[in-house]
């Protein structure tokens, strides 16, 4: 008599941050989550699934796509946007009332599923999962989790749980970051990864550090951590010859602007690329190019922001963009004459990594990972040395030969890992722990 083989275990990954971020505002956390979504369900399509966390429910849902994040971009009346977007108005009374509603909601339902866990014996937080599975959380971590959920989750022989941890900035740099319960919640998620977490999945040797530092002090760890390089590639789908439409109102000419991309917030150390070329300006360095600053606007940018836009000595030759396409994004990076990261701490650095993938040279900064990302091929300067790196912009201006020799030495040398060989790696390793005999566990 035959026996029945059971289904082998699910893959679950999580993509909460997509369906919180459907506005279109993209930034590295989320381009994690979206490329390892996409990659991951071409080359495992019968052993993964999709799932978001429903927060008032309490629980893990299944989904069936990803939310589509591509709406028309919205076009700036001004190539620089006007500022101070943390002093913005206060929303309309009916948002305001609605946020209330939502917050009443949140609570009360953690409320009654706390009543009904102690009655009931605990609600279902992952319906749809089986006991074995693995739950891949990919994206914002930290943010919107019930950590007592999870933890329901993975109790012995039920399912094991892998997680990326991008960076402990908050931990290493919380100057840069608001206070508002934020810093205690990243306390929690990383207490929940050190103790709880089978399998932590870091982008870079730092930030296996920067881990094992925090779970040294704090009670040792649980279960293993592995490092996979994040994937430099950009969407390559939009990708064309021609200025995309979202870019056609800067008027920029291949090769007469520089390109900073990241989130536009004190840690990444942005002023110093304002009093760079306001600097250069009044210097009057001949064939300074422009400087396109792209990222949504961050915690502590209101002050920078106000600046650019009222600066007259830059408003011709900074430019800064909230918004553009994965198109506008490669567009930007294959014409750019070199690109800056001048940032304080990074886990890893995709901006680093995807100019080179476009074999452009990039000055960046000496903190934390960047050396890692930038493979050799990148510039490093201390990101307080202001002198140091005013001399190195001025060096690519005057001498465009050595610019020249440095975009030959990248063609010959930068080692490519795309977001396909990225995912290759990490679901080999979320196979590995989801056959695992449950004894082994």
């Amino acid at each position: 008599m035959s026996t029945v083989q059971a289904p082998p275990q699910t893959i679950w990954i999580d993509v909460s941050t997509s369906w919180k971020n459907r506005d279109g505002h993209m930034n590295g956390t989320l381009r994690t989550e979206r490329n390892y979504a996409c990659e991951l369900q071409g080359l495992m399509p019968e052993r993964l699934r999709l799932c978001r966390f429903q927060a008032t429910r309490r629980r893990f849902a299944a989904v069936e796509i990803l939310p589509d994040l591509r709406r028309p971009v919205r076009t700036a009346q001004r190539e620089v946007l006007p500022r101070h977007r943390e002093n913005k108005p206060k929303p309309h009374v009916g948002r305001q009332l609605e946020q209330i509603v939502r917050r009443w909601r949140r609570s009360t339902a953690t409320a009654a599923f706390g009543a009904i866990d102690a009655i009931c014996g605990g609600a279902q937080p992952f319906p749809a999962a089986r006991a074995g599975d693995v739950l891949l959380l990919a994206g914002e971590n930290w943010n919107g989790y019930d950590f007592a959920t999870l933890r329901l989750l993975r109790n012995p022989g039920k399912m094991r749980i892998a997680a990326i941890c991008q960076d402990l900035i908050p931990i290493k740099c919380p100057q840069f970051f608001e206070a508002d319960g934020f810093l205690e919640r990243f306390r929690r998620y990383l207490d929940f990864l050190i103790g709880q977490v089978d399998l932590v999945i870091v982008p870079s040797a730092q930030t296996a550090k920067d881990l094992a530092d925090y779970a040294r002090e704090h009670g040792g760890r649980y279960g293993e951590t592995q490092r996979i390089e994040l994937g430099h590639d950009i969407a390559r789908g939009g990708e064309t010859a021609d200025i995309p439409d979202d870019l056609a109102r800067m008027a920029l000419e291949p090769g007469k602007f520089v390109l900073s991309v990241s989130t536009i917030q004190a840690r990444k150390n942005f002023d110093l690329l304002y009093r760079l070329w306001r600097r250069c300006i009044e210097e009057r360095l001949p064939d300074l190019p422009k400087l396109v600053l792209v990222g949504r606007a961050g915690f502590g940018s209101a002050d920078l922001l106000w600046q650019l836009d009222h600066d007259p000595l830059v408003r011709d030759c900074i430019m800064v963009r909230h918004d553009i396409s994965d198109a506008g994004l490669a567009w930007l990076y294959r014409n750019c004459a070199w690109t800056m990261y001048p940032s304080f701490y990074e886990g890893w650095g995709l901006p680093v990594s995807e100019s080179l993938a476009y074999g452009k040279f990039c000055l960046a900064s000496t903190a934390a990972a960047l050396a890692e990302a930038g493979q050799g091929l990148s510039q490093h300067i201390d990101p307080l040395d202001f002198g140091r790196w005013h001399d190195a912009v001025v060096d690519l201006v005057r001498n465009p030969a050595r610019l020249a020799s440095r975009e030959q030495d990248i063609k010959a040398r930068y080692r490519p890992m795309t977001w396909r060989q990225s995912a290759e790696k990490l679901g080999a390793m979320l196979l590995r722990l989801c056959d695992k005999p449950a004894d082994e566990r």
